[in-house]
């Protein structure tokens, strides 16, 4: 294939699971902009409409839809209306996942004290939730002979957070994260090395912290903690996406793939 063609999504139908959040609107603008048809998918039918809406004007050909990503149910529905709809699944984003932007009812309280309740909840999203789209839309991507998943891990899958940098900031990173998306490395590796052969790759992404308003002493500290010397605006994300979805990653199985500006390098 040219080197011109490497990254082109052209008649590629993909799903991005977190419709209404915050970076999907940006992963649906990276594989749009290369030519494929992108699906929003949220539990929260008005803000992945909205979010739908919005792109639209901008040109992006994004398709709201609706999916509880924790039930194997309402996966099932999706990729069966999507596949009726578009002929096929290319493309999975598990995107989804209880955040700093979009909390469990407990997220903020600490260790001692953290309830199972949110532990079950921040698990059944992040982790489980990831689990279930692998497996229903893997499935699909397996009939078909190929496909590209691109599983959402984190920082703090990787590594612990630091814990120094919290206090005073009005923000926390609870254990359920952290063991949720050292899951989600897990289980790309898990899944990635079964399919390889099958035509079906499976990868993951590792954003670092993701600006969105912050500013004070969490910002001065992140800042000061990482070798970019800032947090990453959410369009960086957009290479990386690209380059998983398409061919330019043609032999790339199981990789984790980490854009945090070097936090993970010290």
């Amino acid at each position: 294939m040219a080197e011109s063609n490497l990254f082109d999504l052209s008649g590629k139908t993909a799903i991005v699971t977190g419709g209404g959040g915050l970076l999907a609107s940006e992963h649906a603008i990276a594989l749009s902009n290369y030519g494929a048809t992108v699906i929003l998918a949220d539990f929260n039918e008005e803000k992945c409409n909205a979010a739908a809406v919005v792109l639209r004007k901008q040109g992006v050909n994004a398709i709201a839809k609706y999916c509880n990503v924790t039930l194997k149910e309402s996966w099932q529905f999706l990729v069966e209306e999507v596949v009726a709809e578009h002929g096929k699944i290319d493309i999975l984003v598990n995107n989804a996942g209880f955040t700093n932007q979009s909390k469990s009812a407990n997220f903020d309280v600490g260790f001692e004290e953290f309830p199972l309740e949110d532990w079950n909840a921040i698990m059944n999203v992040n982790l489980t939730g990831t689990f279930l789209g692998c497996q229903v839309a893997g499935k699909q991507m397996l009939k078909q002979g190929k496909g590209s998943i691109i599983n959402f891990a984190s920082l703090y899958g990787v590594v612990s957070p630091n814990h120094n940098i919290y206090p005073g900031t009005g923000i926390s990173q609870p254990v359920a994260y952290s063991v949720s998306k050292h899951g989600v490395v897990g289980l790309t590796k898990y899944v990635a090395t079964l399919w390889a052969a099958k035509g079906v790759r499976v990868n993951a992404i590792t954003p670092g912290g993701i600006f969105n308003g912050h500013a004070g002493l969490f910002l001065e500290r992140f800042q000061q903690l990482n070798p970019i010397g800032r947090m990453s605006d959410k369009t960086e994300l957009r290479g990386a996406i690209v380059y998983l979805a398409s061919n330019a990653s043609s032999h790339v199985v199981g990789h984790n793939l980490i854009v945090d500006g070097g936090w993970t390098a010290w």
